[in-house]
């Protein structure tokens, strides 16, 4: 009997150290309330499974993987399922590594369209650089040059105007922009810009 609650909990203290270890590398990268609340757990787990093992520690090890999964998931679905119920554009933007394919929330404020865009470094070089690319917009495709400006740059008076601009046309869809950056938090190589779309 001892010897099977040991196999167990080898097992469980396996799964716990390998689900802590990834909500590490996620708490690195990108913060997020599940990242934390995953590697708070895992730490009380494995201190648990190394203190006092029991049968039932495989049980919360799977548990506490599979919730935390669940969670991403979920959260995921989500807000991609939100993001795509508001009218999205897409852009296919050219980096150094290769085409890059964008679905985003646009405004019309002036006579060019307006994103904004939480891009990875790359994309966002190729975007502030002002290279052409490619812009679908109700199945209508253009080319369009990028002017993108750090949103950091953005003079508070010209913020402002683009937040009450999306507020306005998304309404309760930019609820889950909060609510992924709270609990999925926010890749640490990300450049937030703001980019005016001029057709060519």
């Amino acid at each position: 009997m001892r010897n099977r609650i040991l196999k167990s909990s080898k097992a469980a203290f396996f799964l716990a150290a390998l689900t802590t270890s990834v909500a590490l590398v996620l708490l690195v990268d990108r913060g997020g309330l599940i990242a934390w609340g995953t590697f708070f757990s895992g730490v009380a787990l494995l201190a648990k499974i190394g203190l006092k093992p029991s049968r039932i520690d495989l049980g919360l090890s799977v548990g506490l993987a599979t919730l935390s999964v669940l969670a991403w998931v979920g959260t995921l679905y989500y807000v991609i399922s939100t993001w795509e119920s508001g009218e999205v554009v897409e852009l296919n933007i050219d980096t150094s590594e290769g085409e890059h394919t964008a679905r985003l929330w646009v405004l019309d404020i002036g006579a060019d369209p307006i994103v904004y865009y939480d891009a990875e470094r790359e994309v966002a070089k190729s975007l502030l650089a002002g290279k052409p690319l490619q812009f679908t917009r109700a199945d209508e495709v253009s080319t369009r040059v990028p002017r993108a400006t750090l949103v950091d740059a953005l003079p508070e008076g010209e913020a402002n105007r683009i937040l009450e601009a999306m507020e306005a046309k998304y309404g309760y869809r930019n609820k889950a922009a909060g609510i992924y950056y709270s609990l999925l938090g926010r890749s640490r190589d990300r450049v937030a810009l703001v980019v005016s779309l001029i057709e060519e």
